[in-house]
């Protein structure tokens, strides 16, 4: 292979490495680049990155400075293209870092243990195994870095399949390499030619193993799509039946007015002569007429008031006593995600007490605290269910109709950087969700 060959082979693998290092970091602060501004910062970094194999022309140059100058050089990306705390960018550019240097240096010590000789003659030799441990680098650090990051923030997003699928593009990527280094060094009558068919077999299994990751990946967005499109029919179901809730409950009003008219009126002109027992049986009925009357929350947000009455009249509806405590404008959240939240643990809370034979209850209380709104949710229950379901998996029969349920809570807590708990209390069973204001 000629001289030129290697010049545009190596400013090839430096680019790409700039790259993976640059997706590695904005997949770790979970954020893309955005619009034109955005796709300018990166191409500007990813050439800035150029300069590594200039450096390496000067040897004691770069192997002291070649650390600092990347995790700068990723850390001034970060810091201007991204958005986050510092502490967070720091350490996406040291672990993106770290992990690379680790993958080369398993991958290295690897071949050569696999082909008996130094590390050494890897670096130097220009030869077809060179080409295929550089090559197998990169794969393993793209699969790697993907693997740790899903690992570290998406965690809740894949399922079972699509975590054996990336797995095994990562092994089959190790495996392929492996396999035509030892085909190279078992058989030493293989002609250039024939290595070179070899070695594009084995970078055709590698853009195969790619091929399906994007693929699954592609599978993950078109399921969170689905789930953000069934979360907006929630909405707009639960905004019409805030109006029904609204119609109803001024009927009760005026049948409230009306009422109480005629009671009173009579009652006017009897007080003097009405014997004391019937005027406590009058009042009786008054005050069990103003218990029927159906109290609207009112946040000022229309979505979370629709969300917050539609579920109390649910609750209410199953003879459940609902005591409601909002101290919060609700303002600097989501409401999407506020209300997914607060309709999942409505909902548990129901089901919960359907179970419950006497003094069915549950308690909502909402707060703003040093920043943040803590949503509290407490049904009573007559055994503990932390005992007996500490995943808190559905009981339902047909798990299918289960919805997004505690999973889907869990992944809103986590998209909004929120905190959420779950335990007990004598007999009350408490869900504590925490979202940061904005």
């Amino acid at each position: 292979m000629s001289a030129a060959f290697w010049k545009v082979f190596e400013l090839a693998i430096s680019v790409w490495e700039n790259i993976l290092l640059l997706e590695f970091c904005m997949d770790f602060m979970q954020q893309k680049p955005r619009g034109k501004k955005g796709k300018v910062l990166w191409g500007i970094a990813v050439l800035f990155g150029l300069i590594f194999p200039a450096l390496e022309k000067y040897p004691a140059l770069y192997d002291r400075w070649e650390m600092w100058i990347t995790l700068i050089w990723l850390f001034v990306y970060l810091m201007v293209g991204t958005q986050g705390s510092v502490l967070r960018k720091v350490t996406a550019a040291v672990v993106a870092r770290a992990v690379l240097m680790m993958v080369n240096t398993a991958i290295l010590f690897g071949g050569s243990f696999i082909l008996q000789e130094s590390v050494a003659s890897f670096i130097q030799d220009q030869d077809t195994v060179r080409i295929a441990l550089v090559l197998l680098s990169k794969i393993s650090y793209f699969f790697v870095g993907k693997l740790l990051n899903s690992l570290l923030f998406e965690r809740e997003n894949l399922i079972s399949w699509q975590w054996i699928v990336m797995g095994c593009n990562l092994v089959f990527s190790i495996i392929a390499g492996d396999t035509m280094i030892l085909v190279v060094r078992d058989l030493p009558s293989v002609q250039m030619q024939e290595q070179k068919w070899i070695l594009l077999c084995v970078c055709c299994i590698w853009l195969m193993c790619l091929i399906m990751y994007f693929i699954v990946q592609q599978m993950s967005k078109d399921n969170q799509t689905k789930l953000e499109y069934e979360l907006m029919k929630e909405k707009e179901k639960y905004s019409k039946e805030s109006m029904e809730i609204i119609k109803r409950s001024n009927e009760e009003l005026r049948e409230f007015k009306h009422d109480l008219k005629n009671y009173l009126l009579p009652l006017q002109e009897a007080m003097e002569t009405m014997p004391q027992s019937e005027m406590v049986k009058v009042w009786e009925k008054i005050n069990q007429k103003i218990e029927d009357v159906q109290t609207l929350i009112q946040t000022g947000n229309s979505y979370v008031d629709s969300m917050i009455n539609t579920k109390i009249t649910l609750a209410r509806s199953e003879k459940v006593d609902v005591k409601c405590t909002i101290l919060s404008k609700m303002e600097g959240i989501d409401d999407l995600e506020f209300c997914t939240v607060f309709g999942n643990l409505m909902d548990n809370a129901i089901e919960a007490e359907r179970k419950v034979t006497e003094k069915k209850e549950i308690i909502i209380f909402v707060e703003e605290k040093m920043g943040y709104l803590r949503l509290e949710i407490q049904n009573k229950i007559e055994k503990s269910v932390l005992n007996e379901n500490s995943s808190l998996n559905t009981t339902k029969k047909d798990t299918s109709s289960h919805g997004i349920g505690h999973k889907s809570v869990k992944r809103t807590m986590q998209k909004v950087g929120g905190a959420l708990k779950y335990y007990e209390t004598g007999d009350l069973f408490c869900a504590e969700a925490v979202f940061p204001i904005k």
